[in-house]
């Protein structure tokens, strides 16, 4: 499996007030003005605690980051004492999103975060349906996965390849896939790729996207189904910018199945 707080913690290093101002910027667009004030939040999926940092920034009550990874954990904590300082009420706890048990003991959020997230976990459905269980009625689930394309299943083969190999193969196969991926976002994009939005990196996302595996992937339409099925009224989708790339859902909870 893809060490993912290695690269959140590699990531970390470039945090800075620019990066977590487009994090705000990013929440404030999916969510709205003002959505966040006096809220809860939970963080699925805290990676470095940027958006996390982000949330308490815009005003939230209180914050709780979660992820499997204890490196991501102690990243997220460090950084949130850092950026967002004592003042602010926030938790991180290590726990699995696929663990019913710890999901049911958190309770229920105004907001549920969790960008990238559900897609590596290994069981993208039931990773859903227990991040959709965490939405207090009328509250909001924001999530973004990985857009189905004919290339999905090839890129899977790749992220497996990535987590067998060793450091070498592994440094060889980002040297490789960084410029393709590089010149297929711009063709794509007519946008420069070392400009990112959301406050992220260019080269730790070309290392999370060549390594990040567990893997899976859905199209709009089936993602659609899917959270209306678990209650939700979907609010705003926002396809891909890139074929491969993720596909992001605002949705509302307390609607009948």
């Amino acid at each position: 499996m893809f060490k993912f707080g290695q690269n959140w913690a590699s990531f970390s290093r470039q945090l800075d007030e620019a990066r977590i101002e487009k994090a705000t910027t990013s929440l404030t667009s999916l969510f709205g003005e003002n959505t966040l004030k006096g809220k809860t939040f939970l963080d699925i999926g805290c990676g470095s605690g940027l958006f996390s940092i982000a949330a308490s920034r815009l005003g939230a009550q209180s914050v709780v980051g979660l992820d499997v990874d204890a490196v991501s954990i102690d990243t997220s904590r460090a950084n949130f004492m850092r950026w967002a300082g004592n003042e602010h009420a926030a938790s991180f706890l290590q726990a699995s999103v696929l663990d019913d048990k710890q999901m049911k003991s958190l309770g229920t959020f105004d907001l549920v975060y969790s960008w990238g997230v559900l897609h590596h976990t290994g069981n993208m459905a039931q990773a859903l349906a227990n991040a959709a269980k965490c939405v207090r009625p009328g509250g909001m689930l924001m999530i973004a996965i990985y857009n189905r394309h004919w290339s999905s299943p090839i890129w899977k083969w790749i992220k497996w390849l990535y987590n067998k190999a060793g450091s070498f193969g592994q440094r060889l196969l980002i040297w490789i896939f960084m410029p393709i991926i590089f010149v297929a976002k711009w063709l794509v994009t007519f946008k420069n790729p070392f400009k990112m939005k959301c406050g992220m990196d260019f080269m730790h996302n070309v290392i999370d996207w060549v390594g990040g595996y567990p893997y899976e992937y859905a199209s709009v339409d089936a993602m659609t189904a899917q959270l209306k099925s678990l209650g939700f009224e979907i609010l705003t989708v926002r396809p891909a910018s890139v074929p491969t790339g993720c596909n992001e859902f605002v949705c509302r909870s307390g609607i009948k199945a």
